[in-house]
């Protein structure tokens, strides 16, 4: 959930102040979902390289933005492209 939104991010991302305002939404869009805190969030379900690798300019943007039949494949579509980004 994290790195979708981090890809979709109407942030530019081109300044460090762009990329934690980006990061925060993110962490609160993960939060509320889960009903926890943006401390909980951040601490426990966010992995911290989803958040480098974005830092770095590393997004699922072209599944983030791809359409699909169901939301079940959008699903597995995003899962599967965040293993990817994060398998070194």
């Amino acid at each position: 959930m994290a790195a979708e939104s981090l890809a979709l991010s109407g942030e530019p991302g081109r300044t460090a102040a762009s990329r934690r305002r980006a990061v925060k939404a993110a962490a609160t869009a993960v939060a509320e979902y889960l009903g926890n805190t943006v401390a909980v969030a951040t601490s426990s379900y966010i992995d911290p390289r989803v958040v480098d690798l974005y830092e770095s300019g590393v997004t699922i943007e072209q599944a983030a933005a791809g359409s699909y039949r169901t939301p079940e494949k959008r699903r597995s579509a995003l899962e599967a492209a965040v293993r990817e980004m994060l398998t070194p």
